[in-house]
């Protein structure tokens, strides 16, 4: 499955489902407001973007879906992004059942909303998207991109479009995690070998083990989530 045949949803496709979880008749439609409320009283905890390229070579698909799965049981809705679309959507999780996977608070915004929680944002071209949705939940919430309780994520090791994409993410102030193979000598090394280089407002972590990357994700945005008081 090449980018252009992966599953995409525009980010107007997101916003309209998520008008599913608010009152009409007292609450702003049309805007980012519904999911920050999620977000502000905790029914979701905050938001992965999983990007990356076809990491096949390098990572196995049960590890990728290990990663996917942990996170939406501790209520974080995904983005996915080029390969990450391709692992959801053969694992079942763009589908809506895959609800049942979800913790309690995404599990029920999944209902309300009709969406599944892994959101397919298409191919590589398209992670300008994340942009557009940071930028409206900035200016619907008042706070910094920074601040809010998201962060990126590449599975599929450092490649180059890793580090570029990583670099990029958290020169935005979007910390980000990156797993990479098992590596001999020094973590320090390694990172400064890839090309890797946190952000002013954002840090990248790196961890050839997926399932501490997961909880070192988990634990950031709880982290972010403190920091603003929800």
């Amino acid at each position: 499955m090449n980018d252009s045949a992966l599953p995409k949803l525009e980010v107007t496709d997101i916003i309209q489902a998520l008008d599913g979880v608010c009152n009409s008749k007292v609450d702003t439609t049309g805007s980012t407001k519904p999911l920050l409320e999620c977000v502000v009283s905790g029914v979701l905890r905050g938001a992965a973007v999983m990007l990356g390229t076809d990491g096949s070579e390098v990572r196995d698909t049960e590890e990728y879906v290990a990663l996917f799965k942990k996170l939406i049981a501790n209520d974080i809705v995904v983005l996915a992004i080029g390969y990450p679309v391709k692992i959801a959507a053969e694992a079942g999780l763009l589908n809506l059942d895959a609800k049942d996977l979800c913790g309690a608070g995404l599990k029920r915004v999944c209902e309300l909303a009709e969406i599944p929680p892994v959101l397919p944002l298409g191919g590589l071209e398209n992670v300008g998207n994340v942009v557009t949705i940071a930028t409206a939940l900035c200016n619907d919430s008042g706070l910094t991109v920074p601040q809010l309780p998201v962060v990126g994520c590449d599975a599929a090791g450092v490649t180059a479009q890793a580090v570029e994409l990583g670099n990029t993410f958290a020169g935005l102030g979007v910390d980000t995690f990156i797993g990479i193979m098992p590596y001999e000598g020094s973590l320090d090394d390694v990172i400064a070998a890839s090309g890797l280089k946190n952000g002013p407002d954002a840090t990248q972590t790196v961890s050839s083990n997926l399932d501490e990357l997961a909880d070192a994700l988990i634990v950031d945005i709880e982290k972010k989530r403190s920091a603003i008081a929800i």
